[in-house]
């Protein structure tokens, strides 16, 4: 009965995995209280040595979603659920992964709203050349152009920063993966 509890709980915990990768997760545990048996231990011996399924969900779920982000080049999306993974594992991760990821976070989504904002503002100044006194349409149209290309290598920039940002982190949450795992041995 122990085996089929553990086994069920677990199963849950990895209902946000997809059910073919769940299930080859479950056949090693599966194994495990097979060969456990075969060798003379109680299903409370066995399921003992695995330890508790919730870290063992909360430990795969941060290898399945460092792994889901790092083989989509890093989406800031998938890389942000790794992160909320990571900080399921610990009071740690709350501190010293999630707030300098939304700090670094908040400070790029600033980064790509100027880089908008100042590709956008040539459309003013445009209107401004066309329609005010200001400046002459000639020159509404070069300040245009700077604007546009400032705000084309803002976006460049911003959007390689974003990259690396993403890369940096899924490098952390690995090592962060491997420190907890000799820790929880």
């Amino acid at each position: 009965m122990i085996r089929e509890q553990y086994l069920g709980h677990l199963w849950e915990l990895l209902a946000p995995v997809p059910e073919k990768q769940r299930r080859e997760w479950m056949y090693d545990y599966e194994e495990h209280f097979r060969v456990s048996a075969e060798l003379g231990r109680s299903e409370e011996e066995a399921a003992g040595e695995l330890g508790d399924p919730r870290l063992i969900a909360k430990e795969l779920l941060l290898n399945y979603r460092v792994d889901q982000a790092d083989n989509k080049s890093g989406s800031i999306t998938l890389v942000s659920r790794a992160v909320f993974a990571a900080v399921s594992l610990g009071f740690f991760n709350l501190i010293f992964v999630l707030g300098p990821f939304c700090a670094v976070l908040g400070i790029l989504a600033a980064l790509w709203v100027t880089a908008i904002a100042v590709g956008a503002s040539s459309l003013m100044v445009m209107y401004e050349g066309l329609f005010g006194e200001a400046v002459t349409a000639v020159q509404a149209g070069f300040i245009a152009l700077g604007l546009i290309g400032l705000g084309m290598l803002l976006g460049a920039g911003t959007h390689w920063l974003t990259r690396a940002f993403a890369k940096l982190t899924l490098q952390y949450l690995k090592f962060n993966s491997r420190v907890m795992r000799v820790k929880n041995k």
